[in-house]
């Protein structure tokens, strides 16, 4: 019998991406959840608009094999920060789903890109290599949406890849979806559609995001609203937390998010080769770097 692939998402104010998110995990997934704060209030104590008549016709319409599951609770709990609310709605969506398999945590802007390819994988590796291990797969940032297609962060090199804790036989989740178990590289790639939102969008997002108590938001705003698709080659260092992981932006075509997964260029995005990733990957290569850092 094969290994469940148990697929979370952690819905909130941007839950009508799922319409490009679902599609793309759906016929692999063995089940869905969906995991929505019971009175649609944000991590960080804010209430945000949802539409409950879109949401559940979209879920309708995406859901023909009835493998979707919705969990609401109360994720905004005022004594804990919004990391830690975070943390705690993604371990309760996971203790949801129940023991066994896979678990796969994704957020709704999330685009994995060859998901049949990442569930094969999963379900070849052995179960004393993944104890306690996570599956850590690229992140291509999408970073702002203009008139005729999308900017992206361009890490320049693999090593400087922004790679994501995506998937584990164990989860237990410390800070979003990141542990301190052992991590397991992969090429396999997800677009994260963050920042190319609407003003608006990227206003709520700033205002709610788990991480919007570490920066400078209204300063960091004025960054992102000014750029465009003739002056985004003179930014650089733009992470809003940590400058240097994204060195700078490029540009593709696309004036929806069907046509940008058609036109994106993964095969120029830089990744690891297999030797990299044999070497990245060992247990044994880990502990003899630790010894000398």
């Amino acid at each position: 019998m094969m290994e469940a692939i148990k697929v979370g998402f952690c819905v909130a104010y941007d839950w009508y991406l799922l319409e490009y998110a679902l599609p793309l995990i759906y016929a692999d997934a063995t089940v869905i959840g969906l995991s929505i704060d019971q009175d649609r209030i944000s991590w960080s104590g804010n209430s945000y608009p949802f539409d409950e008549a879109g949401f559940k016709a979209l879920i309708t319409k995406l859901d023909p094999e009835k493998k979707i599951r919705v969990f609401e609770e109360n994720y905004h709990l005022p004594d804990l920060t919004p990391m830690q609310n975070e943390v705690r709605q993604r371990n309760l969506m996971a203790k949801h789903l129940g023991e066994g398999g896979w678990f796969v945590q994704l957020d709704c802007d999330e685009y994995f890109l060859n998901f049949s390819g990442f569930v094969r994988y999963l379900r070849s590796l052995p179960f004393q290599l993944t104890r306690r291990a996570n599956i850590c797969c690229p992140w291509i940032i999408l970073y702002k949406q203009t008139d005729e297609g999308f900017l992206y962060v361009d890490p320049l090199e693999a090593a400087r890849t922004e790679f994501m804790q995506i998937a584990t036989r164990e989860p237990g989740y410390e800070y979003g979806r990141r542990n301190g178990n052992f991590n397991l590289y992969v090429n396999f790639s997800i677009l994260h559609q963050s920042w190319a939102r609407s003003r608006a969008e990227i206003q709520e997002k700033i205002n709610n995001w788990g991480h919007s108590d570490h920066f400078d938001k209204e300063k960091y705003f004025s960054f992102w609203d000014k750029l465009n698709a003739s002056n985004f080659n003179e930014a650089r260092d733009i992470h809003p937390i940590k400058p240097r992981e994204w060195p700078r932006l490029k540009y593709v075509k696309g004036r929806s998010i069907p046509e940008l997964l058609k036109n994106f260029p993964l095969a120029a995005m830089p990744a690891y080769s297999r030797s990299k990733l044999f070497f990245k990957n060992s247990r044994f290569f880990s502990k003899v770097r630790s010894l000398f850092k």
